[in-house]
């Protein structure tokens, strides 16, 4: 889905099954035995991370990294989405179940229990989600660019 879908090749896929097992378009990858968590980040990220406990961590990875674009469960009600999903510069809630394919193989897995959502950091990644057309997509509205009330 994201090259088609998003026209990016992305810098570092950091919860990759690796090189050549992965369908994102990235240059770099870090597979789970280099725990990305761990390694430097750079560039435009793709991140697609471990759903679960440790779902927080790597959302305040990508935050704090400000360039990417991130899939996750649509969950805006969970801790990790309000201390750091609500920080992405855009928030798309994808329309229908998302199909994803079985390791590196052509198969498709089932659709997952719950939709998904993609959130995007910086002006690159934004764009490109912002056009893409995947879904609801709102951009998050800066304090300073609001007008006066009243």
């Amino acid at each position: 889905m994201p090259k088609q879908a998003l026209g990016l090749e992305f810098d570092l896929d950091p919860c990759s099954p690796g090189a050549g097992k992965s369908f994102v378009p990235a240059l770099h990858h870090y597979t789970e035995a280099d725990d990305g968590l761990t390694f430097p980040w750079f560039g435009t990220v793709w991140m697609n991370p471990p759903y679960g406990l440790e779902t927080g961590a790597w959302m305040r990875k990508i935050a704090e990294h400000g360039d990417g674009i991130a899939l996750v469960f649509a969950r805006p009600d969970t801790k990790w989405f309000q201390e750091h999903g609500a920080t992405a510069d855009v928030t798309c809630f994808v329309s229908g179940r998302i199909k994803f394919f079985r390791g590196n193989t052509n198969d498709r897995a089932g659709t997952p229990g719950a939709g998904s959502m993609l959130l995007a950091w910086g002006p690159k990644a934004s764009a490109a989600l912002l056009s893409a057309g995947l879904g609801a997509c709102f951009a998050r509205v800066h304090a300073g660019s609001l007008p006066p009330a009243g």
